[in-house]
């Protein structure tokens, strides 16, 4: 491997593919109808990336227990040289002693090398949310913004985003039911005789298309 440090840092720290960032659910509302989506990856999404940058040789990993958590340190062998980081983080309430070491090794690949380090600078959105065993979970898939905090997209992409937006938006409020009390009302009758009744089908729904239109409805509306 001939790379510079500098080329190696560059691809660490490019961008993943959309297909893979994973969300979970932050911060919610009072109601516990509303969370924040925060983009992280997998570790074997760091573990490929890797690979693909510096070889699976090329990179090793060990971990050490620590007081309440684990230590994880991530060394990679550039140009014949081995460059130690090390980072930590507690033991997860789910899966205590897994989630822990992989949360360490998520957490030093971001620190240390910079894997997926942007995702910390990219806005957090809200989304609808409903109670799935002991924790919740987003109705619709979430998607990364586009654009770091802080900075406004260009014009024409504001234009063409207002747009989608509007067109979004008639179809949902034009979007009949046919099932329940409220059979052959659109979503928008619905949501002014009873908005509340969107959450039902939020939670009730199969129908994806449906289940999308409402939470988008209620992010757009703010009504919990």
């Amino acid at each position: 491997m001939n790379k510079s440090m500098e080329d190696i840092v560059k691809e660490l720290k490019a961008p993943f593919d959309e297909n893979k960032i994973e969300f979970k659910v932050g911060a919610t509302n009072q109601e516990k109808t509303m969370g924040l989506a925060l983009a992280y990856v997998e570790a074997r999404a760091i573990q490929e990336r890797l690979d693909e940058v510096v070889g699976f040789t090329n990179w090793s990993v060990s971990y050490r227990e620590v007081q309440g958590g684990f230590l994880c340190c991530l060394s990679l062998r550039i140009n014949g040289e081995w460059i130690a980081k090390e980072d930590g983080a507690q033991v997860t309430e789910y899966e205590s002693l897994k989630g822990g070491i992989s949360s360490a090794f998520k957490r030093v690949a971001s620190s240390g090398w910079g894997i997926g380090r942007y995702l910390y600078d990219v806005e957090s959105r809200w989304y609808s949310i409903r109670k799935r065993g002991k924790s919740y979970e987003f109705t619709i898939n979430p998607t990364i913004a586009t654009q770091p905090k802080g900075e406004m997209p260009p014009n024409n992409r504001q234009l063409n985003n207002q747009e989608e937006i509007q067109d979004k938006l008639k179809k949902s409020l034009l979007m009949k039911v046919s099932f329940g009390k409220y059979k052959g009302l659109s979503l928008g009758e619905i949501f002014e005789l009873d908005y509340r009744y969107i959450q039902y089908l939020i939670d009730k729904s199969r129908d994806t298309s449906l289940v999308n239109a409402c939470s988008y409805l209620k992010l757009k509306y703010g009504k919990n």
